[in-house]
């Protein structure tokens, strides 16, 4: 074990000390520092606060002669030999030295509190924050006998924090801290246990000797914290932690409260055999912020935890946060120990609160309220389209192809689509109010989706014996996006009409298991069957590809209106989905629970500011960076130029695709934000949004078009992955069709 015990030698022991002594001083490579009369000094001076020495100078010496009482200075106290200082130190023996050590603490803890914290046991383990903790306690002579608990050792990036120097490096914390504690009080009990808390040694820890008084927990292993909590329940011992956030406090008093929860019931799983097995932080954090509550901790933590393993190791902690923290923990255990009646709970004290001009918080992106369609004024502009073409179709026929219809991908899944039937004719239209998203700049990815639905629409009308017609009229702000009419033919069945009612989404991982080749022929085959569309397959690319999808999703998420979006797409919990039955379910993600918990923090438009702020934000790509390593090839499907109507029909080339993919058993998952992002930019380049990023998107457009060859107007029209892999767990919801069909009874 690491030497961290002085020893101790009376001043005037029997011979043997006395030829100890001698060794020691006589040593020239042990340092002697003897200032044993200005000690005395010192301790007079106290005894006699009534006496102004200063005036009275004959006094002092007549009090010191008194208390020496016939004895010289080499008499009095005990030398105290430090060996891993190589020094020997004179000091007042321990009374004495705890009666001048404790003279200035008066009457913030008066001589029988005093007397009464110096009988008690207190244990602390994790000694980073701990530190502080431990000595400042050690200061205010809050204990008789400390257990100080780490395994760890002293890095270069703990000296932000722990108050260390560099020849300690190397150091177990715990011993450092021992060491400390000894030069200031060498009369104090430590027990030091350097390797940490383990199943062998956590009940001598906490009762050997006599049961604790109170434990301080700072430790960073999760499965540590709960058994040491278990344990502290079982023997009704009060527990204190400060988490260097906002300074937050955190209190559990066993001792008083025998049944109440492990941290307040916050921590959902505490099976202690699970968190056992957590090693890395991707494994740690949702326990984690669980145990801190992430909603209560401050902007730049959370900010900062997005950047753990991107741009940071770990979470962030800085010396005058711990510092102060070492205080609070200080005064809590010091109260506690003297029978105040200091509440359980959870308490913030937030110095920038209390001290900062705090500014007005930038609000969060406001879209403009658009009124929802309405049936009269799809009426009315129907109207202005009179057909004398007898229904070729019964309502139930209608009804039947426009669920087909809304079975179709849309933006977000937000199903922006209304039809209106009417004189024999289906008219199209956009509700604006359910489509307004950055992404969709001039309503492109919208057409998309509606190319889709008409072709899904297209598809089950030839089951029934009709041929779709259908006039793109929507090239203005107008809603109305086609008309369409049928004809009646004889009936084709389409190979897949099967997939639309079982395609999907599929955002899970693949598993990069080969693809027949013959496969990616079938796709393209029947994307291609679109008149202009051409589907390319990239793959050597397909990482330089990725990187660069990536980054454009990272811009969008931290543009205040992509941000808004991404908020707003998402559906955080079952009953949400279930109750909108639009938006992205977030159980359709394949995401690691710190994955979730990630975006669960990135909800807070302040905390993405802050990143954007400060340039950072990488972490929004690494899902995209993820999903495209675990894909067999990445598709991309063009039209000859890229007017609206052209994504309308790339939008049929899509479905078409997606319909053979879902047919073949493949997953197919689009990652398109970088085409719509780039259409923005390319037309409106001095979109405020995305000025903070044009340099950026300059040199991602550049590599865009270098990788997908792209040297003309083409309509860029897609982009999806293909793989193989689990298949969909959750599927995305639809509104009743009841919401988005009617028919004119007028």
């Amino acid at each position: 074990m690491t030497e961290y015990r002085p020893i101790l030698i009376p001043a005037d022991g029997d011979a043997l000390s006395a030829e100890k002594l001698d060794d020691l001083k006589n040593r020239k490579e042990v340092t002697v520092l003897d200032t044993i009369e200005g000690q005395v000094k010192e301790l007079v001076k106290c005894r006699n606060p009534k006496t102004n020495f200063k005036e009275n100078p004959e006094k002092y010496q007549h009090f010191i002669e008194d208390y020496l009482a016939g004895r010289s200075y080499n008499q009095l106290g005990n030398w105290v030999y430090y060996p891993w200082r190589n020094t020997l130190v004179h000091l007042l023996n321990k009374e004495e030295y705890f009666e001048l050590r404790t003279n200035r603490n008066k009457y913030k803890i008066t001589d029988k509190e005093q007397e009464e914290l110096a009988q008690k046991k207190v244990g602390v383990i994790g000694l980073s924050v701990g530190q502080t903790v431990a000595i400042t306690m050690a200061m205010e002579c809050l204990f008789g006998e400390l257990r100080l608990a780490d395994f760890d050792e002293i890095e270069v990036s703990n000296l932000n924090r722990i108050r260390s120097g560099v020849l300690n490096i190397g150091l177990n914390k715990a011993v450092n801290v021992a060491r400390e504690i000894a030069e200031i009080d060498p009369y104090l009990k430590l027990k030091v246990y350097e390797k940490g808390i383990t199943h062998d040694n956590i009940d001598a820890f906490f009762t050997e000797g006599g049961n604790l008084d109170a434990l301080v927990e700072e430790c960073d292993g999760l499965d540590i914290k709960i058994v040491a909590r278990q344990k502290a329940k079982d023997l009704g011992i009060p527990v204190v932690m400060e988490t260097n956030d906002r300074a937050m406090l955190d209190i559990e008093r066993f001792d008083t409260e025998p049944n109440r929860p492990i941290l307040h019931g916050l921590v959902k799983d505490l099976d202690v055999e699970v968190l056992k097995t957590l090693k890395t932080n991707e494994d740690k954090v949702p326990y984690m912020l669980d145990m801190i509550g992430i909603e209560d901790t401050s902007i730049l933590l959370r900010a900062s935890m997005l950047e753990i393993e991107q741009s940071l190791t770990t979470w962030p902690q800085l010396a005058s946060s711990v510092t102060f923290g070492g205080g609070i923990v200080c005064d809590a255990v010091r109260r506690i120990l003297l029978g105040e009646d200091v509440q359980s709970g959870r308490f913030y004290h937030d110095i920038e609160q209390g001290i900062v001009k705090s500014e007005r918080a930038p609000s969060e992106y406001v879209y403009d309220q658009i009124k929802p369609l309405t049936i009269g004024s799809m009426r009315e502009i129907a109207s202005r389209f009179p057909s004398d073409q007898p229904a070729a179709l019964k309502e139930t026929e209608i009804s039947h192809l426009v669920a087909l219809a809304h079975l179709a991908p849309s933006g977000g899944n937000m199903q922006p689509w209304k039809w209106f039937f009417s004189n024999g004719s289906l008219f199209l239209f956009l509700d604006h109010s359910l489509a307004n998203s950055f992404l969709d700049y001039n309503h492109l990815g919208t057409m998309v989706g509606f190319g889709a639905a008409l072709e899904n629409l297209r598809i089950g009308a030839r089951a029934l014996g009709f041929t779709v017609n259908y006039r793109y009229v929507y090239e203005s702000e107008d809603p109305l996006v086609a008309i369409v009419t049928f004809t009646e033919t004889n009936k084709e069945t389409d190979a897949l009409e099967v997939a639309i009612a079982t395609r999907g989404t599929n955002r899970m991982n693949g598993d990069l298991v080969p693809i027949a080749e013959e496969n990616f022929d079938h796709i393209k085959q029947a994307a291609e069957e679109i008149e202009g569309a051409q589907l390319h397959w990239i793959t050597d690319k397909k990482e330089e590809l990725g990187n660069v999808l990536a980054a454009i999703e990272r811009i969008r998420l931290m543009t205040d209106r992509g941000h808004k979006d991404f908020i707003e797409e998402i559906r955080w919990t079952v009953e949400e989905a279930e109750e909108t039955k639009d938006g992205i379910d977030l159980r359709t993600i394949d995401l690691t629970e710190t994955e979730k918990a990630g975006l669960w923090v990135s909800r807070d438009h302040l905390v993405v500011k802050k990143l954007r702020d400060l340039n950072l934000g990488t972490g929004f790509e690494t899902m995209m960076k993820k999903s495209v390593r675990n894909t067999e090839r990445i598709g991309f499907i063009t039209m000859p130029k890229g007017t609206r109507q052209d994504y309308l029909e790339g939008g049929r080339a899509l479905e078409r695709a997606w319909l053979m993919a879902t047919k073949l058993d493949l997953g197919f998952h689009p990652i398109s934000p970088s085409t719509f992002i780039f259409s923005r930019f390319t037309n409106e380049p001095n979109d405020e949004q995305l000025a903070p990023f044009r340099n950026e998107l300059n040199e991602l457009r550049q590599r865009f078009t270098d990788l997908l060859e792209l040297y003309n107007d083409e309509g860029e029209i897609f982009i999806f992955r293909l793989f193989k892999g689990k298949d969909i767990q959750t599927r995305s919801l639809r509104r009743e069709l009841s919401n988005h069909l009617f028919f004119d009874k007028s």
